[in-house]
């Protein structure tokens, strides 16, 4: 628009996506709030605006953005999935909009999220099922998972979700966009509604999806710049903006990487991902090694129980549903809210001395209801945790960054996630930690190269994982199907340090341009989808 091109305005560039959202949400089902004429009111007074005096608004004029069903906007509902906030339209718009309207963006729709806002699986009473572009029978993710979706098959320029256990990481695994998680306080999140305020153990980060690299750096120099004098008013907001920087020269980056964690082994497919990042690196020049032992035993077992033991009190999250029907996933939480829950004592001796799953019996003995003191006990857990985690990566090793699986698997069915949120653990091991993670698409599954080989499952057996759980994916009958899945986008976690957003879209830049063009370009999914697309 800035360049003059002839037929590029604000308006026409509206009218595109306009279409792009509708065709998606056609198939998808993946908006909540339609915002077209407000839209195209404002592409209009900034395309008036341009021609008047030449200058664009800011770095996002015109730009059609997608909102999480989470953020006010003025005039519009803020539902989150919950059939009694219908009708209750924002009086103003939250702080994070402002900074996107003020910086030339416009927002367009908002977008489906989970019941709870806390499952892979996005459905709610009020807007039903979101399906995932790549195959209409599998989820989009969560709880970003309308964001995921809509930006995954070209829907939308840009978004804005949230994350406190992989929520825009998730998502744009499973439905081939790319994301970031800044740590959490670096980004303003007044004016977003949630299902469990106060909740402090695990913090939830605002933070950016898009279709590259760039989308994000764009988005973040936004929503960063705004910082300063938001902080003047509110709380746990890191007051500093948007810092240009740069990679060392003189020398390679360094790397660690890991496949599995010792909870639940990555699929061949998720596997395949990092050893695709890792040699595209080592062929770039840089300095690619696998992440020692020590570091895997400190990850997600650890996390897993601390996730655990944080979300036992599920009371004021349960209190949210009113006279919505609870999902498959919220009436398991139903069942293990009770302090002293004999059914969870049962299972988790099933689990220890039939099953022989160590790993699922501790879950579920952390997994009970917690004194104060108890919980402070738990929080120093997690602070050792952190101390450990960041001394051993950033400092004894000096990785610039950690490249990792997202999840164990590509997107699953609609109702296969419902057994599965332990699952969360390869994500949210880094929102315990704090750490800034971005989220790079890097190929889909292949059958050919993807199956369930005698020397992945050496490497299954010596990660000593959760049998119950690696059963339920990889058994007979398991939910891992690499011809079932063929051709669904598999991803990888860029994983840094704390407060080092700027940093690592740098990095982010090196990884994504090592891979090279693989189909996850603007346009490419229309691409992919005319030559090859399932209908069911």
């Amino acid at each position: 628009i800035e360049e003059k091109k002839p037929g590029w305005t604000a308006t026409n560039v509206m009218r595109v996506y306009i279409e792009a959202a509708s065709q998606a949400h056609e198939r998808l089902n993946v908006l909540t709030e339609i915002m077209f004429a407000d839209a195209l009111k404002k592409a209009k007074e900034l395309d008036d605006e341009f021609e008047k005096t030449g200058k664009v608004t800011g770095i996002l004029h015109g730009v059609p953005v997608s909102l999480k069903d989470m953020l006010e906007v003025e005039g519009y509902d803020t539902t989150i999935g919950f059939t009694y906030k219908r009708h209750q339209p924002a009086p103003k718009d939250a702080p994070l909009v402002s900074l996107i309207r003020q910086a030339g963006g416009i927002p367009f729709v908002k977008t489906t999220v989970p019941q709870t806002m806390l499952s892979f699986e996005c459905k709610t009473a009020l807007f039903g099922v979101s399906n995932n572009p790549y195959d209409v029978r599998r989820v989009p993710g969560g709880s970003s998972g309308g964001e995921g979706g809509l930006l995954g098959c070209d829907g939308s320029v840009v978004g804005i979700g949230s994350d406190i256990g992989g929520s825009v990481r998730i998502p744009a695994h499973f439905s081939g966009c790319y994301a970031l998680k800044p740590s959490a306080g670096r980004v303003t999140n007044w004016g977003i509604h949630q299902c469990n305020p106060g909740f402090e153990a695990i913090k939830a980060a605002v933070g950016p999806m898009g279709r590259s690299v760039a989308d994000l750096e764009m988005m973040t120099r936004v929503l960063l710049d705004g910082a300063p004098e938001l902080a003047l008013t509110q709380t746990n907001l890191l007051p500093v903006p948007y810092r240009d920087v740069k990679l060392p020269t003189d020398r390679p980056l360094r790397f660690g990487f890991f496949l599995n964690d010792g909870f639940c082994a990555a699929s061949p497919a998720c596997e395949r991902a990092v050893m695709e990042t890792v040699e595209a690196l080592r062929k770039a020049g840089h300095e690619v090694i696998d992440a020692p032992c020590k570091a895997r035993q400190l990850r997600s077992r650890w996390s897993a129980k601390l996730t655990s033991a944080f979300s036992r009190k599920v009371e004021i999250v349960l209190s949210f549903l009113k006279n919505d029907p609870a999902e498959a996933f919220m009436c398991q939480a139903t069942m293990a809210k009770s302090s002293h829950n004999f059914s969870r004592w049962l299972r988790s001796l099933y689990c220890r001395y039939v099953a022989g799953d160590e790993h699922a019996a501790r879950l579920l003995d952390a997994n009970c209801g917690k004194s104060v003191n108890d919980v402070q006990r738990w929080m120093d857990k997690r602070n050792q945790y952190i101390t450990k985690t960041r001394k051993l990566l950033w400092e004894e090793h000096a990785f610039d960054a950690v490249i990792c699986p997202t999840q164990a698997t590509p997107a699953l069915k609609h109702g296969e996630t419902t057994d599965n949120g332990v699952l969360v653990v390869r994500t949210v091991q880094w929102n315990i930690v704090d750490s800034t993670v971005g989220q790079i698409p890097v190929t889909f599954v292949d059958p050919a190269r993807d199956g369930l080989s005698e020397a992945w499952e050496e490497r299954r057996r010596a990660n000593n994982g959760s049998k119950i759980f690696e059963r339920h994916l990889y058994g007979p009958g398991g939910l891992y199907d690499p011809k079932d899945m063929a051709g669904l986008p598999v991803g990888v976690q860029v994983v840094g340090r704390q407060w080092d957003e700027e940093r690592m879209i740098e990095v982010m830049k090196v990884v994504d341009e090592a891979l090279g063009p693989r189909g996850f370009a603007p346009g490419d999914f229309a691409k992919r989808e005319a030559a090859s697309r399932k209908v069911y």
